[in-house]
């Protein structure tokens, strides 16, 4: 049996619950039994999925403190109650409370969770915590070069495996009209599905509408997705008198109707930056838009300069920088060849080295592998 041990699963949203979820899937289908260990659902109106049979799961709700100590004395039953061949955590902050497990235990890095200036306190947290760990998966060079500060002399170095993309569906015609509403016109469309906060870089997509709308009167932009940013970038929108090209439409769930809207869309727009010590460590959703044959403008600092390459899939360009965000965008949606060249090269790198098949052997070998403690940078074949 694998124990998972996350914070993040679906049916919540976002790129490490898609992950861990599509990874919970992929070991059972590989003949594995999956426990999983998971903190409560926390979006309202949002119900369990079907998960396959196969797969156990247990959730955890209370304060965060209570939840994370019950979650980690379950593990610690598990572990010494039932035959466990291995442990994959989502982060750090899963093996925190846990003894060193005594069965190969892979935990995973993304980025946010290394902050650049973290207290003395919270920098042996993450230590100790990573101490545990037999293997570490770091979902870009850029995340493993943040993890440094915080590895202790003994610790294994992480790998980089860059994460997998499940296979996009095509969307059904009912998610096609639904879509046609918000990207049927004379266009172009430019798309952004991500969680609403200012590091995604949408308030620069707003601030080049204008400009770019001179030369493309049919321009519109749609973004998907909630948070807590949405009342400043609607609000900016309306300043920058772009409110009619704006479709604000919320979290989209469903998968269908979330294919219609990047099959329906010209060009993937999110040049992330970083705001204080949250950062886009890789950025599934590029990949994601890449598999529906979309070129993205992405932002360089973070890891999504190796989900996006820079005149191959896309513009890489400094997302804190108004004016480069804006002249990439422009580069694309004034260049109908190049733009095509660069959405057929995404669907063909995603297509064949990001899906599942080719990544869950790369974490499985780390995981049961147990690289000895303390030997050097490795990096995962690509």
């Amino acid at each position: 049996m694998i124990l998972l041990l996350t914070q993040n699963f679906p049916p919540d949203p976002g790129g490490i619950e898609a992950l861990m979820g599509e990874m919970a899937e992929q070991l059972v289908a590989s003949g594995r039994t999956v426990l999983v260990l998971a903190d409560h659902i926390r979006g309202r109106g949002l119900s369990e999925p079907s998960w396959p049979a196969g797969m156990g799961l247990r959730r955890f709700g209370g304060p965060r403190p209570i939840r994370r100590f019950r979650k980690a004395l379950a593990a610690r039953r598990v572990l010494a109650g039932h035959p466990v061949q291995g442990v994959i955590a989502d982060s750090w902050k899963s093996l925190e409370l846990l003894p060193r497990p005594d069965v190969p235990t892979l935990v995973l890095a993304h980025g946010s969770e290394f902050p650049p200036a973290a207290s003395a306190r919270k920098a042996r947290r993450i230590g100790a915590a990573l101490g545990k760990a037999t293997a570490i998966a770091a979902n870009s060079g850029f995340t493993a070069g943040l993890m440094g500060p915080y590895l202790p002399q003994d610790a294994v170095r992480p790998v980089v495996i860059h994460l997998p993309v499940a296979p996009q569906p095509a969307p059904d015609e009912e998610a096609r009209r639904w879509a046609e509403g918000f990207l049927g016109g004379a266009g172009p469309v430019l798309l952004t599905v991500a969680r609403l906060e200012p590091r995604k870089g949408i308030d620069s997509v707003l601030r080049a509408l204008p400009a770019l709308a001179g030369r493309h009167p049919g321009l519109r932009y749609v973004v998907a997705g909630g948070g807590e940013d949405e009342t400043r970038l609607r609000r900016l929108a309306r300043e920058l008198g772009v409110e009619e090209r704006v479709r604000f439409l919320g979290r989209v769930v469903d998968r269908n109707l979330k294919a219609a809207l990047y099959a329906g869309a010209d060009l993937f727009a999110m040049p992330s930056r970083r705001e204080g010590a949250s950062v886009e460590g890789f950025g599934l959703v590029y990949l994601e838009a890449a598999w529906h044959g979309l070129p993205a403008v992405a932002g360089s600092d973070g890891g999504a300069a190796e989900a996006v390459l820079d005149g191959e899939t896309g513009l890489v360009c400094d997302g804190a920088d108004d004016g480069a965000v804006a002249a990439a965008l422009a580069r694309l949606l004034d260049d109908l060849p190049l733009r095509r060249r660069m959405g057929e090269a995404a669907a063909r790198r995603v297509r064949s080295g990001f899906g599942w098949e080719t990544v869950l052997p790369r974490y499985l070998t780390l995981l049961e592998g147990q690289p000895a403690r303390g030997e050097g940078p490795r990096a995962a074949p690509r």
